[in-house]
């Protein structure tokens, strides 16, 4: 599915989301920057086509990024190729469920917008676990759902109503557009999803991003 779109996956994001998808990565990589040295080694999950890879690159740090969708990754490389980084990032085809770097390989983990779409999230989870040193990040961007109940309303109108037809409307896939709200809606929220984190990482919290549209989780490796 992720392939299909892949084309029009960065032009839908930032009209579904007016553009805020690019505060919300801007808060990821200035809190990261804040958090650990310049020069530390990212692992960036369900990379997509780099936005936050290139984010991270930016700020000074070694960036892998992984998906499964290899058209989204080609779409990384050719845009990510014309911008002088200190340290470009690298791309590889690479499933969550199975990491190909040694234990201990990252002082980072990063998830934007990709976790609610694993299979095996539990694995996952474990295999993340695993690559990251003693100490190191887990940081997550999710959707969630507002919790005030007027916001919710308008989000929910919005969400699962309107962007599955604008999505349709720009990239001729109905399912693909139709899956995301569903996906979201799916997804344990707030408290529920840093119980889940809390089976293999230390001190899970969120910020609530845009009223509760998005949560940014964070966690550590113990």
């Amino acid at each position: 599915m992720f392939n299909g779109i892949a084309s029009d996956y960065d032009r839908l994001n930032h009209i579904l989301s007016f553009g805020i998808d690019h505060l919300w990565r801007h808060h990821a990589t200035s809190e990261i920057s804040a958090s650990i040295k310049a020069g530390s080694r990212i692992l960036d999950i369900a990379c997509g086509t780099g936005d936050l890879s290139a984010g991270l690159a930016k700020k000074g740090f070694e960036v892998v990024g992984i998906d499964i969708a290899e058209n989204m990754l080609h779409i990384a490389e050719k845009k990510l190729s014309s911008r002088n980084f200190l340290c470009t990032p690298a791309f590889i085809r690479a499933s969550a469920e199975n990491i190909p770097f040694e234990d201990d390989s990252f002082d980072a983990v990063t998830i934007a917008f990709g976790i609610r779409n694993f299979d095996n999230r539990d694995k996952c989870l474990k295999e993340i676990s695993r690559v990251l040193r003693k100490g190191g990040l887990l940081r997550i961007l999710e959707f969630a759902e507002p919790r005030n109940r007027l916001w919710k309303a308008v989000f929910n109108t919005y969400f699962m109503r309107i962007s599955p037809l604008i999505g349709k409307a720009v990239s001729k896939d109905k399912e693909a557009y139709s899956y995301l709200p569903e996906s979201v809606r799916a997804f344990p929220k707030y408290e529920n999803f840093c119980n889940e984190l809390s089976a293999d990482f230390s001190n899970p919290e969120y910020d609530v991003l845009s009223g509760g549209i998005a949560l940014y989780y964070k966690a550590y490796k113990p």
